[in-house]
């Protein structure tokens, strides 16, 4: 695996940064930070306009994060995509451009059936991403990725 994509929308889908940072540290792999900036149709005086009122700042909190896994020493880069489709295709493109071995993405923790009806983006992911998709739920641990030695894996 030479790529993890981490894909971020809002505050709780930061945490895929950790994951992925973990994920890429363990396979020796960059991470591509991508992030889906959904616009709405357009407005009445023309141009379109961000889905979330909070986009600014959505943006300044990811870029903090990805100068701070930077600084960490990784390499991360990161993806501002503008779309007004669902974000799972966009970030499926960029698993594709980058020829990502895994996407690292979060889950809202709904039932299947409103995902499905809602357009969860792990979900359509599961069916569009040319590769594995690693989907956080609010109750993942934060040491899901944690490195078990082979003598321990032997031992059990």
């Amino acid at each position: 695996m030479e790529t993890v994509i981490a894909a971020v929308s809002g505050t709780p889908s930061e945490r895929v940064l950790t994951a992925a940072a973990d994920l890429a540290e363990r396979f020796l792999a960059r991470i591509v930070v991508v992030h889906v900036n959904q616009h709405m149709a357009p407005g009445i005086r023309g141009g379109r306009y961000p889905l979330n009122v909070d986009e600014d700042e959505r943006q300044a909190r990811i870029r903090a994060e990805v100068e701070g896994l930077r600084s960490a020493g990784a390499d991360v880069e990161l993806e501002i995509v503008s779309s007004r489709a669902n974000p799972s295709t966009a970030i499926a493109d960029a698993a594709r451009r980058h020829g990502a071995g895994a996407i690292v993405v979060a889950s809202d923790g709904h039932a299947p059936l409103v995902g499905a009806l809602g357009g969860s983006v792990a979900q359509r992911l599961i069916h569009e991403a040319p590769c594995p998709v690693i989907a956080l739920t609010p109750e993942t641990r934060p040491t899901a990725f944690r490195l078990v030695p082979r003598a321990a894996v032997a031992a059990a």
